[in-house]
């Protein structure tokens, strides 16, 4: 990759972000950080628009707002995304491809800053420009999402500095929406990989996607049965293995919640085989994308959401064109990725911006991935398709580097307590120790010659002891060390 090419990069990535901090400031008057916690922007959303009902000139600005986002993300697309789409293809690093659904929320935000501990680069697929790209006239809210997109991508504004050899990450242009309505070839490939995901867990008799339909109104109990039998029907918010119907009632609820009334009016009616046919189809469609990503991209996929993953799952234990061999990556970084995402290890969100900054400066990344590459190559190869193995192996791995560490910093803090003991009974114990910081600037007029000689042994031990244990502190596990102790 050349520097002309790393700088197209940046300098899209400097834009994207520039349109998407004017945009939310334009519409809520302040900076995501001060508009809402993490966990609260529902409420604080609601509280905006309670106070834009009530104020017609704010409320004509932010839709003003919201058509110059769309103005100026499309110009980006149009003039650089070309460039910096090229120039991440060409990003000679250990590259994680996020994908499995549309959405950016706190779990994928805390899940790139988690990950950006093991790769080079996180490669986020724009979830602002398909909120844009076409019209959305199921969505409920296709106004406060894209807002809620850039809360939670501008929180990484602080991470995407300059200084770094490669970006930690970068929100690559997808196209996704305008590629389904226009582009032949995607149309054609992701209707197959559909029509292969019902043929090899519903029926190999189902070769085109009418056969989808047709299969499940002539015989539904066996429809019905073959997609509980293979989790083929995970509806949001729920864990594969759930019984069917329960599944179904959830999907309705949640499109009753976020889709228009005439969008559920008219899906609801034709039927639970439509329904629930409708359903895979949207959880597919997001994978289909992340797999021709990850191979343009030469990425490797990674998927946060255990639904989401659990679907990824299900397109790489059959054979398709499209996922080919890009769903055959690397098992042991899967593994890694899913174990870097256990409940186990949530402390590593806790991790600052700061802190990450300065492990990415310092090539921590780099050594980190290679002791868990390391770790998980030595496991026997039969259990690297047992995530839970794998995780638990993981995370045990990381509690005990953290516990070594935490046992060199107590080894360290015995070894110079001891010196500054030493160095007291030096000065002849007229002071102690504790008070040598605050007496320091006037130890040369109160004690001896040997005191002063013991005072600047003191205070050069002093510095090394700051020195050596602020070294351990500011690498890799220090830092993890802290972050669990919050």
């Amino acid at each position: 990759m050349s520097q002309q090419e790393l700088h197209d990069l940046i300098i899209y990535q400097d834009r994207y972000f520039e349109i998407l901090t004017e945009f939310f400031l334009r519409v809520t008057g302040c900076l995501p950080r001060d508009f809402s916690p993490l966990d609260s922007f529902s409420e604080s959303i609601q509280r905006m628009a309670v106070t834009l009902r009530e104020n017609s000139g704010m409320a004509e600005s932010a839709m003003v707002a919201f058509s110059t986002l769309e103005t100026e993300l499309k110009k980006l697309y149009s003039e650089e995304g070309g460039k910096a789409f090229s120039a991440a293809q060409k990003l000679d690093a250990c590259k994680l491809n996020l994908g499995g659904s549309s959405r950016f929320l706190e779990t994928q935000l805390n899940a790139t800053r988690k990950s950006l501990l093991y790769s080079d680069t996180v490669l986020i697929p724009d979830p602002v420009m398909p909120w844009l790209e076409k019209k959305r006239d199921e969505e409920k809210f296709s106004h406060v999402i894209p807002l809620q997109m850039a809360f939670f991508i501008l929180h990484l504004c602080d991470l995407k500095g300059e200084g770094f050899d490669l970006p930690p990450f970068f929100i690559f242009p997808s196209f996704e929406k305008s590629l389904e309505e226009y582009d032949q070839q995607t149309q054609e490939n992701s209707i197959q990989l559909i029509t292969d995901v019902f043929s090899y867990y519903v029926d190999s008799g189902i070769e085109h996607p009418q056969d989808i339909m047709e299969f499940g109104s002539k015989y539904p109990d066996q429809y019905f049965g073959k997609i509980e039998a293979s989790r083929l029907f995970v509806s949001p918010g729920s864990e594969p293995g759930e019984p069917l119907k329960e599944e179904l009632e959830n999907y309705k609820a949640e499109m009753r919640q976020w889709r228009s009334a005439d969008w559920c009016n008219e899906i609801f009616s034709q039927g639970d085989v439509s329904v629930i046919t409708n359903a895979i189809f949207e959880r597919i469609m997001p994978n289909y994308h992340l797999l021709e990503n990850a191979d343009e991209l030469r990425s490797h996929p990674f998927l946060c959401v255990n639904a989401q993953a659990h679907y990824y799952q299900l397109i790489a234990s059959m054979k398709n064109t499209s996922a080919g061999e890009v769903a055959s990556f690397d098992p042991s970084t899967s593994a890694i990725l899913q174990s870097l995402m256990s409940k186990r290890l949530d402390y590593l969100a806790n991790i600052k911006d700061a802190q990450l900054v300065a492990l990415r400066k310092t090539d921590e990344n780099v050594e980190f991935r290679r002791e868990l590459r390391d770790l998980v190559n030595s496991l026997p190869n039969t259990n690297l398709d047992d995530l839970g193995y794998v995780a638990a192996e993981v995370c045990s791995h990381i509690e005990r580097a953290i516990s070594k560490h935490e046992k060199q910093i107590s080894s360290l803090n015995d070894k110079y307590q001891a010196k500054h003991k030493y160095t007291a009974l030096i000065a002849g114990g007229t002071l102690a120790v504790t008070m040598y910081p605050v007496l320091a600037p006037f130890l040369g007029a109160l004690l001896p010659l040997g005191g002063v000689a013991a005072t600047g042994k003191y205070i050069s031990d002093k510095l090394d002891e700051k020195a050596e244990i602020g070294k351990f502190s500011h690498s890799m596990m220090g830092v993890i060390s802290r972050a669990k102790g919050k």
